[in-house]
């Protein structure tokens, strides 16, 4: 059975089905070979790491989304730098427990000390009002 496109006779059916057969158990037995060997890698494909965009798609969430999700600490991440990291164990337990994330998040020294400082930035803010209001404010009561 060298041509696939030769006629084939009545009489060389048998043999013909033998060939096949004989490929096709040869390609089942390499696809479980390597299955048995991806199965054994030490980096198995729950321990993948995904980046956002990633992760946007494997649970179908929009980027918004998932920057609430992070935000409000609701979603199992990781962050280093200003970059968002996900493990695709986590999410698949996170989808499985309905949504639910119980794990605290804690924050570095470092990190917790620099969110108060921005936190203690945007109390000044809104604690002064600027320049330009309090002049107009003082005008508009002077002409009253």
């Amino acid at each position: 059975m060298e041509n696939a496109t030769t006629n084939l006779s009545f009489d060389q059916l048998p043999r013909a089905v033998g060939e096949l057969l004989t490929k096709v158990d040869y390609v089942i037995s390499r696809l479980d070979k390597k299955k048995d060997a991806d199965d054994a890698s030490p980096h198995s494909d729950d321990d993948q790491m995904m980046t956002l965009e990633e992760a946007c798609q494997f649970i179908g969430k929009k980027r918004s989304t998932m920057y609430s999700l992070t935000s409000e600490r609701r979603i199992p991440y990781r962050k280093r730098g200003n970059k968002l990291y996900f493990f695709k164990k986590e999410l698949v337990e996170w989808i499985q427990s309905g949504g639910a994330y119980d794990k605290p998040y804690t924050l570095s020294e470092q990190e917790q000390a620099e969110f108060d400082a921005h936190l203690e930035k945007m109390r000044e803010k809104k604690r002064h009002k600027p320049a330009v209001l309090d002049k107009s404010h003082e005008v508009g009561q002077g002409e009253h």
